[in-house]
């Protein structure tokens, strides 16, 4: 029923949702409204290029309405199912506000509403309207990692009159045959797992067609009153769910203020972590506060809870594109160490995710899914080696000694995976392969998947079930020698001499071989050599930085590096970082995806590489060209893009993409 809440009570409820509590903090999320369009509208389930907002990990997310939209009033946008390779609209609003003039005998036309505005702030939903003197204020919230709150406040600012408050929802035409209802709850059944659950507080429910509706009980409502209704939206993914996440949302109902007032603290939390940046950055977060919000926001829209075979929390690549609802190790490695100072465990969990994943002989798989029956693990390859460097950021931010006794024998058996498996003259410079014995697959690896430096490669093998291309990458032996780095400083953590001593001792000698035959001193660039020859393949790319990020190169080395970064003929361009050399004939970024398209990562590993041999000043101007060439990035609503057309600025490919708002974050 409806409940009529003493004013002093309703107000610091209302208040804890909607301002700022001066005493804890400054910052707000009400100093950040909007910092993403996700205002649209849904015509058709499978619609595409509206944005949205999800939370805690839920596989479900909502938008806003367009203000300009007045049959939306009353509701959100969706949700949108976020579903492997099929992830539809449920609905164009699945639960919509009715209010009944019980004096009049009729419900309201919404659509007639005045002063309507819907607002995104982060963690956070609003819809705020007017009509026949009463004022609503509407919001959607996440709960937990199943669970959306809408709850709506009307406060009567006319003379004494009776109302019913109440709901009403559909959903598209595909699924109509599956709504049905049960005590005070609506379920919509998406196959024979997965189902929605609409809960609310009243039995007597209305189903019709792919239609709900319902009304509460008639409250009277004195003049300046207030009263409040409430329901919860659920996306189960397994039927042994239900049971546990409705007995969760019965008391969300009941009692969203409490929810909501969390939700505010944690979400502000995060953003006064925020806002302190770092004192050694080379972008300065008060200066582009609305960005670092936004990169934040895209790596927190894209968290999904434990689900099916992804048996660990984690964050995705972009909700925003079907092909990306799963879980990569490369990208994983990024995701973990930018969130970790917000969420560690989310962090922590990110990690353990893919070594989930680790096979007997220590092989990480590339990606993998909620539903393997739909698609498989990705066995074919693996991914460059940073889950060193993320074990070890993550451990100095949580300062947690078992998550590196649990993961460090992991760490050891894949590092030595790489050279049992991909040395094939065991010479200790490693190579990218596959386990399919194809080109294709070992580039990949690599993450650099159509990169020029690798089209003349030919594939060998080294033994059954592992093959390497002819060439040693210079990237994968940096990363190598970078990761030798940490395990040693984790097995001094853990009191593990011998294991550090050797270690270090590895390292020494890898560095040594990197820069006597990967450097070319003609030109100053590193670069990837033959495998028989150690000819080097004189492809300038990313790869040929990685020894500054990874700290392999020599201070001679490094000066020159730095001249070939900063030529505005190679990679200095108007927005800096191509991933390949401007100057190259087969530069495409428009078709080329590793062709010259700038890449948030690789950008990330020139700046602080460049920063880590003092040219402190270059890393800094650099870091500003990138974020304020961008299209989009800087004091625009747009979504962070994959990557970037280097000569044009205009953002290119996934929308929402995770691991350039990483990058995003380390650089502040």
């Amino acid at each position: 029923m409806i409940k009529k809440l003493i004013v002093g009570v309703f107000l610091g409820l209302l208040l804890s949702a909607c301002n700022t509590n001066q005493e804890e903090s400054k910052i707000s999320r009400l100093d950040f409204p909007n910092v993403l369009n996700l205002k649209g509208t849904i015509e058709r389930s499978s619609q595409a290029g509206v944005s949205s907002f999800s939370d805690l990990g839920t596989w479900h997310s909502f938008s806003l309405h367009e203000d300009r939209n007045l049959q939306g009033v009353g509701g959100f946008v969706g949700p949108f199912l976020m579903r492997q390779q099929q992830s539809f609209w449920l609905s164009p609003s699945i639960i919509k506000l009715q209010i009944k003039d019980v004096d009049a005998g009729e419900l309201l036309d919404l659509s007639k509403a005045q002063n309507v505005s819907n607002t995104f702030y982060p963690g956070l939903l609003k819809q705020t309207f007017e009509i026949n003197d009463l004022l609503v204020n509407l919001y959607l919230f996440n709960a937990n990692k199943r669970t959306s709150v809408i709850t709506a406040d009307v406060s009567n600012q006319g003379n004494a009159r009776t109302i019913q408050l109440g709901w009403k929802g559909t959903v598209f035409s595909k699924i109509q045959q599956s709504v049905t209802t049960e005590n005070n709850r609506v379920c919509v059944k998406i196959n024979n797992r997965e189902e929605a659950q609409l809960l609310f507080n009243c039995e007597e429910i209305t189903v019709y067609d792919s239609c709900y509706s319902l009304l509460e009980t008639p409250e009277k409502l004195d003049e300046s009153a207030k009263c409040r209704i409430s329901g919860a939206f659920m996306y189960l993914l397994d039927k042994n769910e239900v049971n546990e996440y409705l007995a969760a949302a019965a008391p969300l109902v009941k009692e969203p203020g409490v929810v909501l007032e969390r939700n505010e603290k944690r979400w502000n939390k995060y953003l006064q972590q925020l806002n302190q940046g770092s004192e050694d950055a080379v972008l300065n977060v008060d200066k582009y506060q609305q960005l670092a919000v936004k990169a934040f926001l895209t790596l927190m829209h894209n968290w999904r809870s434990e689900a099916g075979d992804i048996l660990h929390q984690g964050i995705v690549p972009s909700y925003a594109a079907t092909y990306f609802q799963g879980l990569w190790a490369w990208d994983s490695w990024k995701h973990a160490v930018a969130i970790a100072p917000f969420e560690p465990e989310l962090a922590k969990d990110q990690i353990r995710a893919i070594y989930d994943y680790q096979n007997e002989e220590g092989m990480l798989a590339d990606c993998f899914f909620r539903d393997l029956s739909i698609e498989g693990v990705n066995w074919r390859n693996t991914k460059a080696p940073l889950s060193g460097w993320s074990i070890f950021q993550v451990y100095t931010e949580t300062q947690d000694l078992n998550f590196i006794k649990e993961m460090f024998p992991k760490l050891l058996k894949y590092h030595e995976w790489w050279y049992a498996n991909r040395d094939h003259d065991q010479n200790g410079l490693c190579e990218y392969g596959s386990t399919d014995g194809t080109r294709i697959a070992a580039a990949w690896e690599s993450g650099m998947d159509n990169a020029v430096r690798f089209d003349d490669a030919k594939i060998i093998e080294n033994n059954r079930g592992a093959y390497s291309i002819d060439q040693e990458s210079v990237d994968l032996n940096a990363y190598l020698y970078q990761e030798k780095r940490y395990i040693q400083k984790l097995a001094t953590v853990l009191g593990k001499k011998a294991v550090a001593d050797r270690f270090e001792q590895e390292a020494q000698q890898l560095k040594e071989k990197i820069q006597a035959l990967m450097y070319r001193s003609e030109d100053g660039f590193f670069y990837d050599i033959k495998l028989d020859s150690h000819e080097k393949i004189a492809i300038q790319g990313p790869e040929g930085w990685s020894p500054l990020y990874n700290e392999v190169a020599s201070a001679e080395q490094a000066k020159e590096l730095v001249k070939v970064i900063m030529d505005t003929t190679r990679f200095n361009t108007p927005m800096p970082f191509p991933t390949l050399s401007a100057a190259h004939e087969q530069f495409n970024p428009q078709r080329g995806y590793w062709r010259g398209p700038v890449w948030l990562d690789q950008a990330y590993f020139a700046i602080e590489g460049m920063k880590n041999y003092g040219y402190v000043a270059e890393a800094k101007m650099m870091a500003v060209k990138l974020v304020e060439s961008a299209e989009g990035l800087v004091n625009s609503q747009m979504p962070i893009r994959e990557n970037y057309h280097p000569i044009t600025k205009e953002g290119l490919n996934a929308e929402h993409f995770s691991w350039s708002a990483s990058h995003l974050l380390m650089l502040f």
